[in-house]
């Protein structure tokens, strides 16, 4: 039998792998505003490690103890919360410093490193759960990411958005919730629900104010798939969103050829890359939360889509072969996020990836994810 061609040469292999460790040792002063979420660091790189073959749990042992120094318990009147702070700057006396995200992030890296333990004796799942449960929004079930630091309520200043919700879904999940009324313990589902449909476009797709967005539609499938609640999609709000994701794969193909002449802005190196949004340029992260949309919606994705023109993009036009790690579009330096979502979207198309949570699948499988 004829194996598949390896993504990368061992040679780039060991450059991604250099790319990434460099972001777990000192990173330089323009880095300081990432201390306040230090768990997003951390799991790009561990994501990206891992699905690249490495052993995260062998080679960051001796950092486990640091990892799970960030989860804590905060005190709001009588009751008590725990989830993950951003990092050790965040662990600040009487100020209520949890984030969601960082809580994801947290408990996604410590899956990575094979952290039973944590799981079985340290996580209280009860006051993780009450965490995520005050940062709902009685008003129309959305979440926000953090409380007000001093009341403790659902901060009345930070957006509410398809992005918190997915997440407060996935944490949930992570912890264990798999039934509706798991589910209910914690969170209103119905309206959660609800409001995940208002934030459907006329067009397809997902996103605020009318207008579909690839990441936050990306968002809205996968919470509604942890939620097994998909079918609450109409068949026709299902083949409207899917046409919608396929549209945004960018070609110099067909009718698109015609925007080399009219559109100033259009460029061919964005051939079969993904636009988050309609007259929007190719961008590596866009290639994830397309492919993980279509993915959700149509499980048999190389029928459905072109795969060949999206890792020729990935890796021929937005990979960097001389520092590794992969950049937004083919004119910029490569950075951690866009590194650690190209490498998703590569191994996602390869059918070694968990989309839904954004880690690689036997991470997921180890854990019952």
């Amino acid at each position: 039998m004829q194996r598949d061609t390896p993504l990368f040469t061992e040679e780039v292999l060991q450059k991604h792998v250099k790319f990434l460790k460099r972001h777990l040792l000192l990173l330089p002063a323009s880095h300081q505003s990432t201390d306040v979420n230090l768990m997003a660091v951390v799991f790009y790189a561990f994501e990206s490690l891992a699905a690249l073959g490495q052993d995260i749990a062998t080679d960051y042992q001796s950092n486990l103890k640091w990892m799970r120094s960030n989860y804590v318990s905060q005190k709001v009147t009588d009751e008590e919360l725990s989830g993950f702070i951003g990092g050790p700057t965040m662990n600040i006396p009487d100020t209520i410093t949890l984030s969601l995200p960082n809580t994801l992030f947290g408990l996604l890296t410590l899956v990575l490193m094979r952290d039973m333990e944590f799981f079985d004796k340290v996580l209280n799942k009860k006051t993780l759960g009450k965490f995520v449960s005050r940062c709902q929004l009685k008003e129309n079930g959305a979440f926000v990411s953090v409380l007000d630091y001093k009341l403790g309520k659902a901060s009345i200043i930070d957006s509410h958005d398809l992005r918190f919700c997915y997440i407060a879904v996935a944490i949930l999940y992570t912890i264990g919730c798999r039934t509706e009324d798991d589910f209910k313990e914690y969170i209103d589902v119905d309206s959660l629900v609800e409001f995940i449909l208002s934030q459907r476009s006329a067009f397809g797709g997902f996103g605020a104010f009318g207008e579909a967005h690839a990441g936050y539609t990306s968002c809205a499938l996968s919470a509604l798939k942890l939620l097994n609640k998909l079918d609450e999609l109409s068949s026709l709000e299902k083949e409207k969103t899917l046409q919608w994701l396929i549209d945004r794969q960018v070609t110099r193909e067909g009718c698109w050829e015609k925007q080399d002449i009219s559109n100033e802005y259009y460029n061919e190196d964005d051939h079969g890359g993904f636009q988050g949004r309609e007259n929007k340029s190719a961008d590596t992260c866009y290639a994830f939360w397309c492919v993980n949309s279509i993915s959700i919606l149509y499980p048999n994705l190389k029928t459905m889509l072109q795969t060949e023109p999206v890792k020729d993009h990935l890796l021929n036009r937005t990979q960097n072969t001389l520092t590794g790690g992969f950049s937004k579009c083919y004119k910029e330096d490569a950075d951690l996020y866009h590194t650690c979502l190209g490498i998703a979207a590569l191994k996602l198309m390869e059918g070694s990836f968990n989309g839904a949570l954004c880690i690689p699948t036997h991470a997921a499988k180890e854990f019952d994810l």
